[in-house]
């Protein structure tokens, strides 16, 4: 896994940093479970897309940080992902290099799978 180089390092403790990422493109898709079937059914579809899963049959570099966040907050977590459960659905990402546009990433056969562009925070 590679990291993706457009953030700036806000704050850093031994075990955590807290990132301002640039803006960016993530690979997202929503999944329902408990913990660890939430994020291994999210992991799998989405590495299937950055695989070869998709219109081009290109593959994607894989980056992170990978996300999981319940959905409808947004917090951004780097890999090893931590997981909280609300209402048994997750909002699952992982941000794609910063070489594509929403135009150049291969489109998703996985209708599960979206791609969305995140904008730079408003500090």
């Amino acid at each position: 896994m590679r990291h993706n180089t457009s953030y700036k390092v806000l704050k850093k403790d031994n075990h955590f940093e807290i990132r301002d990422y640039a803006p960016h493109i993530l690979a997202e898709t929503i999944v329902e479970g408990d913990l660890e079937e939430a994020g291994n059914k999210a992991f799998n579809r989405l590495f299937r897309y950055i695989s070869g899963d998709n219109r081009s049959r290109d593959k994607v570099a894989m980056t992170a940080p990978v996300s999981q966040e319940p959905m409808g907050d947004k917090i951004k977590m780097t890999a090893p992902v931590g997981q909280k459960r609300t209402q048994g659905k997750w909002a699952v990402s992982f941000m794609m290099p910063d070489s594509y546009t929403l135009e150049t990433l291969p489109v998703p056969e996985d209708p599960e799978v979206t791609l969305r562009q995140v904008p730079a925070p408003s500090l």
